[in-house]
């Protein structure tokens, strides 16, 4: 991948955080030499996916101090960087949809899951709760959680399918406004899927993610502030 594509994946990716609430209205975004631990990126790479955005408005970089999320709202935000059609999916048709894909993951994952994946899941659950003050991190590990899932079913269909819907979530407002009891209750709910792949338990599998996904919809539609991770 060329050094353009990188940092116009990066540029993705903050908006995607910024859109999310990952990082509000003036927040400072994460220093360049974080940025390029987390993101396997060069100093230069960084730097651009920062001036790039500063020329969309999407950040104001002060000199000495970093880069900060400009006052804008999610509708304001650059349209050609975010998914196709963005406008017109309601965070409903993506719950909706992650019921289905993940539901047929989770129960051929039952069957075909191996330890490599038990250990890379109890790994993760580990790293989210390592995450709860860093919801960069949580977000990122919850994700992959999730995609390990999908990968242990080995139905490329659903893993491509899941992969579509996972770019939607990252721009929803599901991860703004995340409060330590939600990210507890996330946590749980991953806890529930884990202990059911362990016992091959197809059933308590399927209920759990639908739990899961069901108390996150719940909660995005009793509050415009309450939200919880998926």
């Amino acid at each position: 991948m060329n050094k353009e594509l990188l940092h116009t994946k990066l540029v993705r990716e903050i908006i995607a955080l910024i859109a999310s609430g990952t990082f509000s209205d003036g927040a400072r975004l994460p220093a360049e030499r974080q940025l390029c631990r987390q993101y396997n990126l060069s100093r230069g790479t960084v730097r651009q996916a920062f001036n790039d955005l500063e020329k969309l408005g999407v950040v104001k970089i002060r000199a000495g101090s970093g880069a900060y999320v400009q006052k804008i709202s999610q509708k304001k935000l650059p349209t050609h960087l975010l998914p196709q059609n963005f406008e017109n999916v309601s965070f409903s048709d993506i719950i909706y949809a992650r019921k289905a894909i993940e539901t047929a993951a989770i129960t051929l994952a039952c069957e075909k899951i191996t330890d490599t994946h038990i250990q890379q899941l109890e790994s993760l659950i580990k790293k989210m709760e390592q995450s709860k003050e860093n919801l960069l991190n949580f977000f990122k590990y919850d994700m992959e959680f999730h995609q390990v899932i999908l990968h242990a079913s080995s139905n490329m269909p659903l893993i491509t399918a899941f992969a579509s819907i996972a770019e939607y979530h990252k721009y929803s407002q599901v991860f703004s406004s995340m409060h330590e009891e939600e990210v507890d209750f996330a946590i749980g709910y991953h806890k529930k899927m884990l202990t059911a792949l362990k016992d091959r338990d197809i059933k308590n599998a399927a209920k759990a993610i639908n739990k899961h996904l069901e108390h996150t919809e719940q909660a995005i539609n009793n509050s415009d502030d309450e939200v919880i991770s998926a």
